[in-house]
C-alpha cells in the first residue's frame, strides 16, 4: 500500500542565520501509512519541532519535498491542509482573551465550519473540561490548556494528526485520555513528537530517531 505522507530528502536552513547557516534538518527520509503513528524523538535541538512545522505547512522544506498520497503537497495544498490537523501544544496556539469555547468555535471557522455553543460543550467534555467553557485561555493551567488542545483536535475528522508533546503537563488522567484519541485509528495517521517513550509504546508508534538534523534509526519499539 502507498504511505499517505512522504519525507523525501527534506533539508531546512533558517533564513537570516548568519554568515554560516547550519541545517537544521539534513535529508530526512520518511513515510507515514494510513492508521500507523509515528513517534518523532531526539535531544534538543535535532530538528523534531521544525520538521512537524514543515509537514503542517508552517515551513516550507529549503530542499527537498513532501509528497501526499503520491502527489507534491504543492500540487494539492488545498486537500492537504483540509487533511492535516496540527497541534503546536500547551502554552500555545489560543487566543488568551477569548474563553475555551469561543476559541474552539473560532479554530472551527477557520475550517470552514460552524461549531454551536453546544458542540462545544461536547468537546470540551470529552476532555475533562465541561465546567470550564465560559472560563478565558489566559486563566487555565498548562494541563487544562493542553486539553483544550485535545478538544481542538478533535473538531472535525482528519486524515493526519501532527501533534507537539502532548503530554507536557497532562496528570495521569489526561495522559490515558490522550492514549484513547491518539490510539488505534485505521483511517486515520498521526505524527507525534515526544520525550516520553513509554507512551509512544503504549498507543504503538513507529519511532524515528532525529539527531542532529538526520535520522538515526527509524524503527518499532520493540526491535
Amino acid at each position: 500500500m502507498s504511505p499517505l505522507l512522504e519525507l523525501n530528502d527534506l533539508w531546512y536552513t533558517y533564513p537570516h542565520a548568519g554568515p554560516n547557516p547550519v541545517a537544521v534538518l539534513r535529508g530526512v527520509r520518511a513515510e507515514v501509512h494510513e492508521g500507523e503513528t509515528l513517534g518523532i524523538v531526539g535531544g534538543n535541538g535535532s530538528g523534531k519541532s521544525t520538521l512537524l512545522k514543515i509537514l503542517a505547512t508552517l515551513l516550507r522544506p529549503t530542499a527537498g519535498q513532501l509528497r501526499y498520497r503520491g502527489e507534491p503537497i504543492g500540487s494539492v495544498p488545498t486537500a492537504y491542509r483540509a487533511a492535516v490537523n496540527y497541534s503546536a501544544g500547551a502554552p500555545l496556539g489560543f487566543y488568551p482573551r477569548l474563553t475555551a469555547a469561543e476559541n474552539l468555535r473560532f479554530f472551527s471557522g477557520l475550517k470552514g465550519t460552524t461549531l454551536t455553543r453546544h458542540g462545544a460543550g461536547g468537546l470540551l467534555d470529552r476532555v475533562g473540561l465541561a465546567d470550564q467553557a465560559d472560563v478565558l485561555y489566559a486563566r487555565f493551567s498548562l494541563g487544562m490548556r493542553q486539553r483544550l488542545h485535545l478538544a481542538r483536535l478533535l473538531l472535525e475528522p482528519s486524515a493526519l494528526w501532527i501533534v507537539d508533546e502532548p503530554t507536557n503537563g497532562l496528570d495521569a488522567d489526561g495522559v490515558r485520555l490522550l492514549q484513547e484519541l491518539l490510539g488505534g485509528a485505521p483511517d486515520r495517521a498521526t505524527v507525534v513528537v515526544s520525550h516520553d517513550r513509554e507512551f509512544l509504546h503504549r498507543i504503538g508508534a513507529r519511532i524515528l530517531i532525529l539527531k542532529e538534523g538526520q535520522v538515526a534509526r527509524c524503527a518499532s519499539l520493540s526491535s
